[in-house]
């Protein structure tokens, strides 16, 4: 009887040790998390590169841990597109003066062999932006030579024939900007030693026997992507980003090895040393979906479509009245021409609605407005174009079927 009764004494022990365990482990969560919406409420650093004539935003990297990273994504997604259609160009290139030992390369290239020394396939960071549901259309430049040939005129301002025709290219197509991805600065992997959860992996290695799954060990890539807008008129920068991933917590399973996971049944998981390859991997792999998500963050932000707005000729938005969709423009000069461009409509009733437009001008504190209704029979996408009498263009790309 005493025997039985020591041995349930033992189990409610551990019992409440498990329960004392879950506590501090939920702490941990909260205080990070209160730690983020902290950080996030400070004013952000300007370390953003910039561009002629382009504004900075500042890099967006947040610790992992209890990040809701789904969560985020979805709210991302549920956001309004930004009225553009877009071709993506350029690439995530390995800069030549990047660290020969970094987070997605090594001495020998890059660590996956990747192609063309493309750190970050462009079909990756397109289906970013497709699932952020960033802009209204996304299309990427499939010929590999010329995005390498693009990124480096426009990079260096250069009025050559052959960039002036891919923009003006790039207008007939139907697109509103360009979306260039200019480089990848690769970086080292910095350890910064054990972190504050190392009390939790113990607790959890000397009451259960393993703690492998506790991000007890920080580390930070000096990786940044290199991503900026530009206008179709002649290439100017309108937005740069200087993308980088933050700070990372591993668990022993992220970046031990196979001998590392059996010593941590005897050995405290934070006294394991780190196998390089598994943190390389790991580090690269997190490092890209972060950098990838403060993109889709940064393009959704209400800076950038601030940004947008004040640099753009003309203010063209799509609201629906109830009784259908109508085209509101705002311009601080008169338009001179207007052009609706809607696969499938025919000629005049696309000519109708631009004279419908340019006669509803009114004017009112130096600002003209314009408004007319998107004609029946539209399709779901559809561009409008405007100039301004002394040569400004402005376009955007609606989504009719959207809710706004």
């Amino acid at each position: 009887m005493g025997i039985q009764m020591n041995g349930t004494a033992r189990a409610a022990r551990r019992f409440r040790w498990l329960q004392l365990l879950c506590c501090v482990a939920l702490c941990g969560c909260m205080s990070t998390r209160d730690e983020l919406s902290g950080l996030a409420a400070r004013p952000r650093l300007d370390r953003a590169v910039r561009g002629t004539g382009g504004a900075c935003l500042a890099p967006a990297g947040a610790r992992g841990g209890c990040l809701p990273t789904r969560a985020e994504r979805r709210g991302l997604a549920a956001r309004p597109r930004l009225d553009r259609a877009v071709l993506v160009t350029g690439g995530a290139f390995l800069a030549p003066d990047g660290a020969p030992f970094g987070t997605f390369s090594t001495a020998g290239g890059l660590v996956d062999g990747a192609e063309a020394a493309e750190a970050i396939p462009l079909a990756d960071i397109v289906d970013a932006l497709e699932r952020g549901r960033v802009f209204q259309r996304i299309v990427a430049d499939d010929d590999l030579a010329r995005r390498r040939r693009v990124r480096r005129q426009l990079d260096a301002s250069s009025t050559a024939q052959d960039v002036r025709g891919f923009l003006q290219q790039a207008r007939d197509d139907g697109f509103d900007l360009l979306l260039l991805v200019e480089e990848l600065q690769d970086g080292a992997i910095e350890s910064q030693g054990t972190n504050s959860r190392w009390p939790v992996t113990f607790a959890t290695w000397i009451l259960l026997g393993v703690g492998m799954f506790i991000p007890d060990r920080t580390f930070e890539s000096t990786a940044a992507l290199r991503v900026s807008l530009r206008e179709l008129e002649g290439g100017e920068e309108v937005s740069s980003l200087l993308l980088v991933p933050g700070p990372i917590d591993l668990a022993l399973t992220e970046r031990g090895d196979v001998l590392g996971l059996l010593l941590s049944v005897i050995v405290p998981p934070f006294w394991i040393g780190d196998s390089d390859v598994a943190v390389n991997r790991s580090i690269r792999e997190t490092s890209e979906r972060r950098m990838l998500l403060s993109l889709v963050r940064e393009l959704k932000s209400e800076g950038l479509r601030r940004r947008l707005e004040e640099r753009a000729a003309a203010s063209l938005t799509l609201v629906d009245d109830g009784a259908g969709a109508i085209v509101q423009v705002r311009s601080a000069e008169a338009l001179s021409v207007a052009v609706l461009v809607a696969e499938g409509l025919d000629e005049a009733s696309a000519e109708r609605f631009s004279e419908r437009l340019l006669a509803s001008r009114s004017s009112e504190d130096g600002v003209f407005r314009y408004a007319a209704a998107v004609p029946p029979g539209t399709p779901s996408s559809f561009q409008v174009r405007v100039a301004t009498l002394r040569g400004g263009v402005a376009s955007s790309t609606f989504g009719a079927s959207e809710g706004r």
